[in-house]
């Protein structure tokens, strides 16, 4: 079930979606009018979907909905969820991190920062994936890495996706007493994961702590430079393919009651 919502999404994402337009056109070529509308649409979803105006506007909306607070408060532990860190695989010397890599960063910073006493790594091998080892004990490498103490790092090594996170976590939380937890993942995927976490442990206080944003305060530009968001750019296109797997996977997640 899991891989074929993650295919089915993949098969939303703009390159995909219009290739299969671009399909549609030249399959129905002898039939003018369905060719062109699948090709005028094809070129619709590129343009809109590449659009940097709507593409910011959608991910403000995400990642400024649980702004950390400031200062920081002292709590039980620090939760990072899976993501950001890559397998120490030939060459790489060692495990490296990728966009999401703030996240152990951040959480490294936290925990010498003496905001909490211990870090919970969360994650198995993504969806369909095939990795040496979970992606817990990736991050907690990187953690010792970062001057984490490895007596300070619980790992959870089961979850594949955000519900199972949810639901493999909490006994661990009922098991240490942890009252007050702050929840470290990236500002786009944070309404989704604060939503699973207080409906699976309603007991305990979760407290926002994103990082990883792409929608900060924009600095001023050229009139003409802001022009250039309505190209559909790879780069926009991947965005609006990331943005756009949040939104389903909250609705998603809230037809199943998950959050």
């Amino acid at each position: 079930m899991s891989f074929l919502y993650s295919l089915f999404l993949k098969l939303l994402y703009p390159t995909s979606l219009c290739l299969v337009l671009l399909l549609v056109s030249v399959a129905f070529a002898k039939r003018k009018v369905v060719s062109r509308i699948a090709l005028w649409l094809g070129i619709a979803v590129l343009m809109v979907c590449g659009n940097g105006w709507l593409i910011g506007a959608m991910t403000r909306h995400l990642e400024w909905k649980n702004l950390p607070p400031q200062p920081v408060p002292k709590t039980d532990c620090i939760l990072i969820l899976s993501g950001g860190v890559m397998n120490r695989v030939a060459p790489r010397p060692t495990v490296e991190v990728d966009n999401a890599g703030d996240r152990v960063i951040y959480g490294a910073h936290l925990y010498r920062q003496g905001v909490a006493p211990y870090v919970v790594c969360t994650g198995n091998v993504a969806t369909g994936g095939i990795a040496p080892r979970p992606a817990s004990d990736d991050m907690a490498e990187m953690l010792e890495m970062l001057g984490v103490p490895d007596g300070a790092i619980l790992k959870e090594t089961k979850s594949e996706n955000t519900h199972q996170h949810g639901r493999n976590l909490t006994p661990v939380f009922k098991d240490k007493g942890f009252k007050r937890v702050l929840l470290i993942t990236s500002a786009m995927h944070m309404p989704r994961s604060l939503g699973v976490f207080r409906r699976a442990c309603p007991e305990i206080e979760f407290i926002p702590a994103p990082t990883d944003f792409h929608a900060t305060e924009r600095l001023p530009k050229a009139w003409y430079r802001e022009l250039t968001a309505l190209v559909p750019t790879p780069r926009n296109l991947l965005e609006f393919s990331e943005v756009m797997h949040e939104y389903l996977g909250i609705a998603y997640y809230r037809m199943r009651g998950w959050m």
